[in-house]
């Protein structure tokens, strides 16, 4: 659930005020959302990838390619 509760963190947080330094320089609005809309949405695809095939999928794709390889 950690990884849950990161994303919900990263989520809520608000953007920084208009003119703070991230990295010393200053970074606009639209740049800031836009680069925590990228890493949430990096966050949320690898925590998906990450996860094992449901065996009943396994079992279709596997029904499927014997199936396709009696037609051939």
């Amino acid at each position: 659930m950690r990884r849950k509760d990161e994303m919900e963190n990263l989520v809520t947080r608000k953007t920084p005020p208009k003119g703070s330094a991230r990295n010393g320089k200053g970074a606009s609005p639209s740049q800031t959302t836009k680069a925590l809309i990228t890493r949430n949405l990096r966050m949320a695809y690898g925590e998906v990838a990450s996860e094992p095939l449901p065996e009943e999928w396994v079992r279709l794709l596997n029904q499927i390619d014997g199936d396709e390889g009696k037609k051939s």
